[in-house]
């Protein structure tokens, strides 16, 4: 009584489209009849426009089913490039949108070395090479590139001409980013570019690490007499296990060089420290020079007294392995007394031989890591190759690990024994770690942003301290400076939007905790479907409320919806905006996938029309279309 007629739209029109069907029956069902033709001709003439319109819907789909499946290709190849790991998966889409696929024939050129340039590619299939021509115009060729390899980015970022020339080695497909929307997307604050290892990455001693020469023909007393050597060392000895694998290895990479006598082979001071010598034939004096250990607080720095003999290494010695493990200068100069013959390997070797651990391992040193606040804004994989480049080192009762005043540049996790903190001379604490108990400690941690010098001293108070060290410029060689990596994700999780068309998106970026299912409790049904069920689940701490949607298994492989279940929770997992909702978690059942999705209670909009009786209302229609306008 007293309300106002509803207007009644067709049958048809109330229908969902997902339910629309062509059949006879349906058309009953909703009160439509269906009348023969009148003239067969005329029926004839339909059904063969029927069957052309019928054929280009299928041309259509099938257009429309590759580029889906193209673009599906092309978001899951960006999804694994390491470039891309620090964008937010709803931010994916919006790049992908602006990558041109640009193909190159075998030894073509993709950029030139000294043309301006406005493009940034990813390499997409295919192997590139880097070229670089040197001030008399011979070309080098330093690095190959493949998938997942991106090149053309300084250009963009600094707005310089190319610095190297790229050819590619075989056919060749990228996805190439003009300027305007590599800008436009911020993408150069976005995503960070420091691990250029392949095109001239690395630090000041790349040029020294080539050093490296093939290894040289050995007898079975080479063998024997490197082995024997490496064995003695006594710093080796506690730095890691020296078993027979890792011995091996040394022995296999070195090389025999002839040292003439008076050679300096090794000069006190030299930060060109990349080679570890076994001395083979022949004898070597080492000199170190002495400073005066009463020098005043202040005082002028005295030169250096006359270097002094201070120890001599014959056949079967060995000598240069400290200096290898850090970036640091020699402290003696090695000197052969007679022509002879030294066993060679390279830092490089040295180093990876050293760190070589099992998969296990490895994973315990990132469960160290993952305990160092410093380290936080590091990916997965970051930490893993941080973790790869560990360097084990043993230390004894009362030894110094760090010494305050002293300039830092390494970086220590201790894992077993401990040590005291000194500061100023009196203890400031303890530090206990325990490989029983899975317990770990770290310190000098700061040394790995900048060199600031040593704030305390660490001496080692148990019989022995194990520890995990890493320097400075290790680090900087694997990953870029920690200080840019830093900053640049503070810079990014205050970036909010990535383009156009994110209305109402909240940040993109903000740190999202993860939610665990035991943290979550069940309150009731919200609703059953064909696939499962939909019920409301509500947080133990924080009372936030969840739609937690079942999907069977068995059900999902029986109607052939694998696809279509990963390209929900994908899609979900790459949108970011208040019109759509969103999915906070997945977890994987025995029998059933579950969704946590945000809690959207106000029911199905085709229920909702019929119950509030909207059909019809033109500002109804208006804010629901305008809602999904803002959701695509």
């Amino acid at each position: 009584k007293g309300r106002r007629p509803q207007r009644r739209l067709p049958a048809s029109h109330l229908v969902p489209s997902h339910f629309c069907c062509s059949a006879p029956e349906c058309f009953a069902a909703m009160g439509c009849g269906q009348s023969a033709p009148k003239d067969d001709k005329k029926g004839r003439k339909q059904g063969n426009e029927s069957s052309g319109k019928g054929e280009d819907k299928a041309k259509d789909r099938k257009n429309a089913a590759n580029e889906n499946k193209e673009y599906q290709a092309k978001m899951e190849f960006l999804a694994r490039v390491p470039l891309m790991k620090r964008l937010p998966k709803d931010q994916h889409p919006v790049v992908a949108s602006v990558c041109e696929v640009k193909d190159y024939v075998k030894g073509s050129a993709v950029i030139q070395q000294g043309e301006s340039g406005d493009e940034f590619f990813v390499i997409f299939k295919g192997e590139a090479s880097v070229h670089v021509k040197d001030e008399k115009g011979v070309s080098k060729k330093l690095a190959t590139l493949k998938a997942g390899d991106y090149f053309g980015e300084n250009a963009l970022l600094r707005d310089e001409t190319r610095t190297a020339t790229i050819i590619a080695e075989s056919q060749l497909s990228t996805f190439s980013i003009l300027r305007g929307n590599f800008q436009e997307l911020g993408l150069n604050d976005k995503l960070q570019f420091q691990n250029r290892r392949a095109v001239g990455g690395g630090g000041a001693n790349d040029g020294a690490e080539s050093k490296a020469k093939p290894p040289s023909e050995k007898t079975e007393a080479d063998v024997k007499h490197i082995g024997d050597a490496i064995r003695r060392n006594e710093n080796l000895q506690t730095i890691t296990t020296l078993d027979d694998a890792r011995v091996q290895s040394f022995v296999a990479v070195m090389w025999r060089e002839s040292i003439p006598k008076g050679h300096e082979i090794i000069v006190e001071g030299d930060f060109n420290a990349v080679l570890f010598y076994v001395v083979a034939e022949g004898g070597f004096d080492i000199y170190a020079s002495a400073q005066e250990d009463d020098e005043e607080e202040g005082a002028a720095p005295q030169e250096k007294a006359e270097a002094k003999i201070v120890n001599t290494v014959g056949p079967g010695g060995s000598f240069g392995e400290l200096a290898l493990l850090y970036f640091v200068p020699r402290a003696a100069t090695v000197k052969a007394t007679q022509d002879s013959v030294v066993w060679v390997i390279d830092r490089k070797n040295f180093k990876d031989i050293l760190m070589k651990v099992s998969d296990g391992k490895i994973k315990d040193y990132i469960k160290y890591l993952d305990g160092v606040s410093i380290l936080s804004s590091l990916l997965a994989e970051e930490k893993k190759e941080v973790a790869k480049a560990l360097v084990e080192m043993h230390f004894a009762k009362d030894e110094l690990v760090i010494q305050q005043g002293e300039p830092g540049n390494a970086f220590y996790i201790l894992y077993d024994g401990e040590v005291s903190i000194i500061k100023d001379d009196q203890v400031a604490t303890n530090l206990a770690a325990s490989t029983a108990r899975g317990t770990a400690q770290y310190f000098g941690e700061k040394a790995l942003l900048d060199s600031e010098v040593r704030g305390a001293t660490v001496r080692v108070k148990s019989e022995t301290a194990k520890t995990l060290v890493l320097d400075r410029d290790s680090f900087n060689m694997l990953l870029g400076p920690l200080k840019e990596i830093i900053e640049q994700s503070a810079a990014g999780a205050r970036t909010g939007k990535v383009g156009k068309g994110q209305a109402g998106a909240t940040s993109a970026m903000e740190k999202k905790e993860k939610i665990l299912r035991k943290d979550l409790s069940r309150i009731g049904l919200l609703g059953c479907g064909g696939f499962g069920t939909v019920e409301l689940y509500e947080h133990k701490q924080t009372q936030e409320t969840y739609a937690m949607k079942g999907l069977n298994k068995g059900y999902i492989v029986k109607t052939g919806m694998q696809d279509s279940v990963m390209n929900e929770k994908n899609i979900l997992m790459m949108t970011n905006s208040d019109f759509v909702i969103k999915l906070h978690e997945t977890y994987n059942g025995s029998q059933t996938l579950y969704f946590l999705l945000e809690t959207a209670l106000g029911g199905e909009l085709y229920a909702t029309y019929n119950r509030k009786g909207f059909h019809g209302s033109e500002k109804h229609a208006k804010y629901y279309i305008a809602g999904t306008i803002f959701a695509f």
